[in-house]
């Protein structure tokens, strides 16, 4: 292991102080109302799989909207242009990001998926064992509503090993990843990260280091990785119609040397991702485009939902008093948090 290497929750828990207990209450195993608005108004979901060889996969669900939701089932269309690879048809563990046009927070889900159905008429059948609502941060610091300058077309090269250009250039120009671990037990979590443009430092043509900025001390992604180093990583630009997905071994450095060229106004991370790259390629996404996720006129105000410290306050302690009392030091912690990114 390298120096300066985490490797255990203990030497993590030194570096990221344990989350507020309020915290263990954000999983939820049934679909509330808060989930169902969040689903109804989302136009893409990003489908991460336990599968290391399948990229993390985009839904357009503002031409094909969820067909079911309730309980702890989600049905999304499965698009029929779009192969289904053997393994779904047994079932795999899977993790969901659903995505509001021009809205920070979403809404993330972990559980088991399968596609179902014939051709022209397949479903990928959801089942969650937890739900949860997560903040805007890492869209706030990537100014994801943002479309950068048009790229030319890419190719759909893919490779083991070393990065080529084309890939480099487009982590170089990348605010924003949604990064899918596992845990020992198989299961999943799919995790958002955003700064400005370039934020993942290429060390050289096959090890990335990805900044850990400050969050809600929960810290899934960094203890999935302590106990199982693989990750996919889907690279996007907004604005653009495709991902780059990058899967490797991954391990946790708090070397402060190594982390420094990462600092943001003068604040150096105190881990970091670094990823040892053992295959990526190019994937055309036109759902992304497709869905108007980058067009202004789709976009939605905050006052086409309620705020987001009530939703979450009320996903985690219901619509009585508690709920009611908690949405203020909620609202407290958020404002704190976006003036607080770095």
């Amino acid at each position: 292991m390298p120096v300066h290497s985490i490797d255990s929750v203990k030497s993590l828990r030194k570096l990221i102080a344990e989350p507020p207990a309020m915290m263990k209450k954000r999983l939820q195993s049934q679909i509330d109302d808060y989930c169902l608005t969040i689903i109804e108004h989302s136009s893409v979901c990003a489908v991460g799989f336990s599968d290391p060889n399948l990229d993390i996969a985009y839904f357009n669900l503002r031409d094909t909207p969820v067909l079911h939701a309730e309980g702890e089932c989600i049905d999304l269309v499965w698009p029929a242009e779009r192969n289904v690879p053997v393994a779904l048809e047994q079932g795999l563990a899977c993790s969901l990001y659903f995505i509001m046009p021009g809205i920070g927070f979403a809404l993330r889900a972990n559980g088991r998926c399968e596609v179902r159905g014939t051709a022209g008429a397949r479903v990928l059948a959801f089942r969650a064992a937890a739900l949860f609502l997560h903040c805007s941060r890492a869209k706030v610091r990537a100014q994801f509503w943002t479309p950068r300058a048009p790229t030319q077309p890419l190719s759909q090269a893919e490779g083991s090993g070393p990065l080529s250009a084309e890939a480099l250039g487009f982590i170089a120009a990348s605010p924003y990843l949604l990064m899918l671990t596992r845990n020992a037990a198989g299961t999943t979590e799919i995790s958002p990260r955003g700064d400005p443009d370039g934020f993942v430092l290429a060390l050289d043509s096959q090890t990335l280091l990805i900044p850990e900025r400050p969050g809600n001390k929960v810290a899934c992604t960094l203890i999935n990785i302590l106990s199982q180093p693989t990750v996919s990583v889907s690279f996007i630009i907004p604005g653009g119609g495709s991902q780059l997905s990058v899967t490797g071994k991954s391990w946790l450095s708090a070397d402060q040397s190594l982390l420094a060229p990462l600092a943001i106004n003068g604040k150096v991370p105190a881990v970091a991702i670094v990823l040892e790259v053992t295959r990526w390629r190019f994937v055309p996404c036109p759902e992304l485009v497709a869905a108007g996720l980058w067009r202004s006129e789709t976009h939605l105000r905050d006052s086409d939902l309620p705020s987001f410290p009530k939703m979450l306050s009320e996903h985690m302690n219901g619509r009585g008093l508690l709920g009611k009392a908690t949405t203020l030091l909620v609202d407290a912690v958020v404002k704190h948090d976006l003036k607080n990114l770095y």
